[in-house]
């Protein structure tokens, strides 16, 4: 009866190979699944296109001459099934039955992925956290780019007030060359690269972000955007539609339209971005809300929790704040204090789900000391890397201060695994800071390299005493919390 069945992932799956460890995941579900040698040479065999059944079998069989081919298509026929279950392929009899089981994103859905907690650096796919072991194990022993981001274009059309990138950078922006663009996303597609985020400046002041997206898409990444939204026009609508990314990232400030304005520094930008918010949410376009807390909007953060909700969209907050690239330290003038977050974590206990669902719920980090002090403090030159529009490489896009590398001079591949600063990264574990292992907050702190790096003229070893500050509060209160709640 399966003579004829047809086979492909479902457009929202994506399939990688990292050595012998196949992985699989779904950027609707926000599912994902890893296998051995095996099911990993199972995976390799299924395709966006559809293929017979009887074809996958006969492309497998020279890698399993010793067993029949029935018990071969018997335990493939296993696996494709319980992949189809899970929503990450369809199968059929045909194109059409398998084109009527495509499901698609929208926001009448029983739980949105829109709702759902979401690891960014907006674009990182949830993983689940056998995945997440697996990848620690796999990565550390060969460094992988799992996520790279690439900023299209450093110009930029507000000056929000926090911004970790100099004004001077924006004023003096440029737009990546789409050849060098094109060249980089193929680069990263042929080292396995999963996760690509574009980014700016504002993205959508770069006149090919069309032909960058297309592309971007026909190298099979899945695929973030961050942008404010203010120059989004039917034609991207309908690019986005065409594109099918993760998800889209925007800020917004505030639900009052003068404080909005009075951190973006550009009158009217709150109406732009608030109406086209909504234009993405009658298309059916995932959207997110990012909304960093600084003194300006800390009384108005949960209107945007509450804005965000009705929506059935998901919106997250950083309350720490990083100070710029160039290690100017003006704009920490932003930053709430101790005080001012005691507040804002009350607020956020009531009504963020988000931050109750993550902070709450998960796993000590450090429950496992030894573990823990082998442990990177986070993915830079592990997992992820940032080009920007010139064609400079950072760890991250926050790193801008660290160049390991350039475009116009090397290839990914090159820098990747040549880079002097990239090879110095991956020495630096927990262990490297002492004074946190011993810390009793350690597992509710939000200590990162490149915090301490532009904040420290270019220290990344010196922690502020803010960062500490802000990990022992947050310990007290969701402790209190959880007194509270029994």
């Amino acid at each position: 009866m399966f003579t004829n069945m047809l086979i492909r992932q479902t457009k929202d799956t994506f399939i990688r190979r990292f050595g012998n460890v196949g992985y699989i995941t779904n950027q609707l579900t926000k599912h994902d699944l890893n296998f051995n040698e095996t099911g990993a040479d199972f995976l390799d065999i299924i395709s966006r296109e559809p293929k017979e059944l009887d074809l996958i079998i006969d492309e497998l069989l020279p890698l399993y001459n010793d067993i029949s081919q029935e018990e071969l298509k018997a335990d493939f026929l296993d696996f494709a099934l319980d992949l189809e279950k899970q929503g990450f392929i369809v199968t059929g009899n045909s194109v059409e039955e398998l084109n009527s089981k495509e499901p698609s994103f929208n926001y009448q859905m029983e739980n949105p992925k829109t709702t759902l907690y979401d690891f960014t650096n907006p674009d990182k796919n949830e993983i689940t956290t056998e995945s997440s072991e697996l990848f620690y194990e796999e990565f550390h022993k060969e460094p992988r780019i799992f996520g790279l981001q690439i900023e299209v274009s450093s110009r930029c059309n507000e000056r929000c007030i926090h911004c970790y990138i100099p004004n001077q950078k924006k004023d003096n922006g440029n737009d990546m060359p789409l050849e060098m663009i094109l060249r980089v996303l193929d680069e990263a597609k042929d080292m396995g690269t999963l996760q690509v985020t574009l980014s700016g400046g504002e993205l959508f002041l770069h006149k090919q972000i069309d032909v960058i997206l297309r592309y971007a898409r026909s190298n099979d990444f899945i695929i973030s955007i961050l942008s404010n939204l203010v120059l989004l026009t039917e034609k991207h609508i309908e690019l986005l539609k065409e594109i099918n990314p993760s998800i889209v990232q925007v800020s917004l400030y505030s639900m009052i339209a003068e404080e909005h304005d009075a951190i973006t520094l550009v009158k009217g930008s709150f109406e732009k971005t608030k109406r086209n918010i909504e234009r993405l949410v009658a298309a059916n376009i995932p959207v997110q809300i990012s909304c960093p807390v600084m003194k300006l909007n800390r009384k108005s953060y949960k209107d945007v929790l509450v804005y965000a909700n009705k929506l059935r969209i998901k919106a997250q907050t950083d309350f720490i704040m990083m100070a710029q690239a160039d290690h100017n330290t003006n704009n920490l003038a932003q930053r709430i204090s101790i005080n001012e977050t005691a507040e804002l974590l009350n607020d956020m206990l009531e009504y963020d789900r988000d931050y109750i669902g993550s902070t709450l719920n998960q796993e000590p980090k450090s429950r496992d000391i030894e573990k823990f002090k082998k442990m990177p403090v986070c993915g830079v030159g592990v997992d992820n890397i940032c080009v920007t529009a010139n064609g400079d490489y950072y760890p991250c896009a926050g790193w801008q201060g660290m160049v390991v590398g350039n475009a116009n001079q090397q290839s990914l591949k090159d820098i990747w695994e040549n880079s002097p600063e990239l090879k110095q990264l991956r020495t630096i574990t927990n262990g490297s800071f002492p004074q946190c292992i011993e810390c009793d907050a350690r597992d509710y702190c939000a200590m990162c390299l490149v915090r301490n790096y532009n904040e420290n003229n270019g220290d990344m070893f010196k922690i502020t005493k803010h960062f500490c500050d802000v990990a022992l509060l947050n310990k007290k209160m969701v402790e209190n919390y959880l007194k509270e709640t029994k």
